[in-house]
C-alpha cells in the first residue's frame, strides 16, 4: 500500500525510505503542499511495472497474451518442451 508522507517529512527520512522500498516493505507517495508530486518504490518493482506496460501497449504481445489467457481459461494448454541443440 502506498504511504502518504509530506515532502519535508521524506527530505529528513529520505535514506530510511531508500532502504524501505529496496527491500520491497513499502511505497510512498510524496506530497508537497498537499498535492501528489512523486512516488518512491523499489527499483524491482518499478522494473516490474515498465515491463508490464511494454507488454500491455505492444498490440501483438496483448493481442497473444489475450489468446493465451482464453486458451488457458478453455483448459487449451499445450506443454512447452526445449529441444536439446
Amino acid at each position: 500500500m502506498l504511504q502518504v508522507i509530506p515532502i519535508t517529512q521524506a527530505r529528513q527520512d529520505f535514506l530510511r525510505l531508500i532502504d524501505e522500498v529496496s527491500s520491497g516493505a513499502s511505497r510512498y507517495l510524496i506530497t508537497k503542499q498537499g498535492k501528489p508530486a512523486a512516488v518512491i518504490l523499489g527499483y524491482e518493482e518499478y522494473s516490474r511495472m515498465v515491463e508490464t506496460l511494454k507488454v500491455m501497449g505492444d498490440d501483438l504481445l496483448g493481442r497473444q497474451l489475450r489468446r493465451g489467457m482464453a486458451e488457458l481459461m478453455r483448459g487449451e494448454m499445450v506443454p512447452f518442451e526445449v529441444e536439446d541443440g
